[in-house]
């Protein structure tokens, strides 16, 4: 994985420690917490279904109190098509049953196979695009983050999407959103992010 350009910072990759690591096994359930959905294991992957319009949630039992980016690899399971949905900075609402304050990240959602990032019961946080085209069962790897509210996803390398929310969130869960979808999940990790300022300008080019 490449270091991460940001505007004005770069995510140093191999430089940011390893927290978490798991390759998905039957013991699933010893670091993973089900908060709504249907969720489990099968053949070394975790897969989430939830078929209404609503996401299946899964949260890390651990909670990150620092910075850090959720790497993993998905997929659809076809004929399932949309949101390939991660969490971040995430929190339970008790009181709804429902996720609460976070950061989502996706692919193929916002019910018009749009890319993007939104923050969940917050301030209105959002930027979608149109310009990237998931082929549906097609696994890719994604890295997801931020760095005090400056959010981030990269899809095999390429950076995809980036907002800064100027209330950033401070510490949560991480997980995944099938979001009425069903998809396949493996190779997860998470890394407590080293970065540094990132000065970029323009050159003359005539």
């Amino acid at each position: 994985m490449k270091d991460i350009h940001l505007a004005g910072k770069k995510v140093l990759f191999e430089k940011s420690p390893v927290v978490f690591s798991y390759k998905p096994d039957e013991d699933w359930l010893k670091y993973w917490d089900p908060k709504s959905g249907y969720w489990y294991y099968k053949d070394g992957a975790i897969i989430g279904e939830e078929t209404g319009n609503k996401g299946g949630i899964l949260f890390t039992k651990e909670y990150f109190k620092k910075d850090v980016m959720l790497c993993f690899t998905v997929q659809t399971v076809l004929p399932a098509t949309r949101d390939l949905n991660a969490v971040w900075a995430a929190h339970w609402d008790d009181e709804t049953d429902y996720l609460g304050s976070s950061y989502v990240c996706g692919l193929n959602g916002w019910w018009e196979n749009k890319a993007g990032i939104e923050r969940n019961r917050g301030n209105g946080l959002y930027t979608t695009t149109s310009l990237y085209k998931y082929t549906p069962g097609t696994p890719v790897r994604m890295v997801c983050g931020s760095i005090d509210g400056h959010c981030f996803m990269v899809v095999d390398d390429v950076l995809v999407s980036e907002v800064t929310d100027p209330n950033p969130i401070s510490g949560g869960h991480v997980g995944f959103s099938a979001y009425c979808t069903k998809l396949r999940i493996t190779d997860i990790e998470v890394r407590e992010i080293c970065w540094e300022e990132f000065y970029q300008k323009y050159e003359p080019e005539f």
